[in-house]
């Protein structure tokens, strides 16, 4: 595939993505048919199944997934060697928080807020991401289970925060420069004696 037509399946993608998320928040996710979603979009029901896989893919988009190039990084003590750092370092990847803006996380909370069917999906998909995590983890020198389940709730609760954050406050920057922010925050807290 060309430069070109990448770029344009990817503005195709994103396009469905957004209408998919727009009649999830104005219908709810059971109040819309696929049919309605490409006819939104302009296109056939057989094209958006080119750039999607279904209903949900189109709503949520791509759900957070660990390759098995971050799963080897993370078991040999990598990316940087700090455990928490290194957790922080793939969830993001596995976020795309560079790529997401301030708008694109308000749009999915509200889809996700509007339709608590959607929220369990979500939930269960992020607890199974997590036990690979601790699984991954679990297997370095710096970490057993119970170290990786911290070093995880850790991160989880700085990007949690984070994207409350660029969804108040867009002007902070992206995901992943809050984040590392608030990670640097949380170490000062931690250290404070008093």
């Amino acid at each position: 595939m060309t430069e070109s037509a990448t770029t344009r399946a990817g503005s195709r993608r994103s396009a469905i993505i957004t209408a998919a998320q727009r009649l999830a928040v104005d219908c709810g996710y059971a109040g819309f048919t696929v049919e309605d979603l490409a006819r939104a979009v302009g296109v056939s029901r057989r094209t958006l199944f080119n750039h999607v896989s279904s209903k949900e893919e189109a709503v949520l988009g791509l759900l957070p997934v660990l390759t098995d190039e971050q799963a080897a990084t993370l078991r040999s003590g990598g990316p940087t060697g700090h455990l928490v750092d290194d957790v922080l370092t793939v969830v993001l990847d596995c976020l795309h928080a560079d790529d997401g803006t301030p708008a694109d996380f308000e749009q999915l909370h509200d889809v996700i807020e509007r339709n608590p069917e959607l929220f369990v999906r979500v939930k269960t998909h992020v607890e199974e991401l997590g036990e690979q995590l601790v699984t991954h983890l679990s297997a370095r020198d710096d970490a057993d289970d119970s170290r990786s389940r911290m070093a995880l709730a850790i991160v989880g609760g700085i990007v949690q925060h984070s994207v409350v954050q660029c969804i108040a406050t867009p002007s902070l920057g992206p995901l992943s420069d809050r984040a590392r922010a608030n990670l640097t925050t949380s170490r000062e807290i931690l250290a404070d004696p008093a």
